[in-house]
């Protein structure tokens, strides 16, 4: 139980994240989220990331994305 209430959060937390940088349009973050192959990961998704363990560094990503560093 402990691991479904970790991960639920962490994706909470990145779908948060994301929807912050796509300026709060929520149905963008989470195709974004699902869809998304992202070149610093071997062009793999958040969610798949999310999946594995990754999500503090999908959050990193996207503060990078947030403050302008990366885009």
């Amino acid at each position: 139980m402990s691991d479904i209430l970790s991960s639920t959060r962490a994706i909470q937390q990145v779908l948060a994240a994301a929807t912050a940088v796509s300026g709060g349009d929520l149905v963008a973050a989470v195709l974004w989220y699902r869809n998304e192959p992202l070149a610093l990961f071997d062009n793999r998704t958040a969610e798949s990331l999310v999946a594995e363990g990754w999500a503090a560094d999908v959050l990193n990503l996207l503060e990078s994305i947030q403050a302008g560093f990366v885009g």
